[in-house]
């Protein structure tokens, strides 16, 4: 039974993590359909914008400011100099996808050749063990749980409450009906494409806190990106964070039936499974 509870919480929190990723994915593909697979990119660079300042003596607060910056401003620029031209010119969907693979490709090379390949440690936030019965966590577990569903609380509110949100789901939902009422489409999506690229940022520092950062690590936090989407139902952002969850706390509790190296391999039957039983997802709608 202690065994069981142990691996439940570090489910939550993987899954807390996840659902953070996967609402940072989820509101770009929603809103502009773009397979945007440059996102890892986008994650690579934001932890090691932390990293790099860090290591120049900045304080963590302040460095992470900087990668969520960095991050930022990288997804917008995606989409405004790469992603919009392509459709101005009717590019084809798989054109631009690999437009975003090669773009990832060509990031996650150079930040290999600017650091290397060594695992780089992120410092500075104390980690400490903390013991409720039999189950034991660490002050970075916690803020990963904390932080992560305040921020996926604030975009739900901003979504629901806000003008901008507002504009994002009518483009979501319709955008040439959305466009013929006055709203401007290229100013939304570069808007998704900066918040999915701010929240994915903070997701790769708080990743960063927990296990060192190496350059490959964007492709995982790819994978996890869009497979909780489609898990959840494309088009719904609730679904994504419902997918997130799933997907931790299977990738944790199946450890005690399956040795660790096998959890990559239950995340995409999981999503076999799901895609086989409920091709639109588990809270997507039957299209018609």
């Amino acid at each position: 039974m202690g065994l069981f509870l142990q691996l439940l919480a570090r489910g939550l929190i993987t899954g807390s993590l996840y659902a953070l990723l996967g609402v940072s994915w989820g509101i770009i593909y929603n809103t502009t359909r773009t397979f945007h697979f440059a996102h890892g990119f986008i994650y690579t660079l934001a932890a090691y914008m932390v990293l790099l300042s860090v290591d120049l003596s900045i304080p963590l607060l302040p460095s992470l400011l900087i990668g969520l910056a960095a991050a930022t401003i990288a997804g917008c620029a995606i989409e405004s100099l790469a992603y919009y031209p392509m459709r101005q010119k009717d590019a084809s969907q798989l054109s631009i996808f690999l437009t975003s693979v090669g773009i990832m490709i060509a990031g996650q090379s150079l930040i290999h050749l600017l650091f290397g390949p060594d695992s780089r440690p992120l410092k500075g936030f104390p980690d400490k063990t903390i013991s409720i019965g039999t189950i034991t966590f660490t002050t970075v577990d916690l803020l990963t749980v904390v932080a992560s569903w305040v921020v996926i609380i604030i975009l739900f509110s901003f979504l629901a409450r806000t003008k901008g949100g507002m504009k994002i789901r009518a483009v979501a939902s319709n955008p040439e009906k959305a466009t013929f009422i006055g709203i401007n489409s290229k100013m939304v999506f570069i808007l998704v494409f900066g918040i999915g690229s701010f929240i994915l940022a903070f997701a790769a520092f708080l990743s960063t806190l927990d296990k060192p950062a190496n350059p490959n690590i964007g492709l995982h936090a790819l994978l996890i990106s869009f497979i909780t989407v489609f898990l959840g139902g494309v088009g719904n952002l609730g679904g994504a964070v419902i997918g997130g969850m799933i997907l931790g706390l299977a990738e944790s509790l199946v450890i005690m039936i399956l040795p660790t190296q096998y959890k990559i391999v239950i995340t995409f039957f999981i999503l076999f499974m799901v895609i086989l039983i409920r091709p639109e997802g588990l809270m997507g709608k039957k299209q018609a």
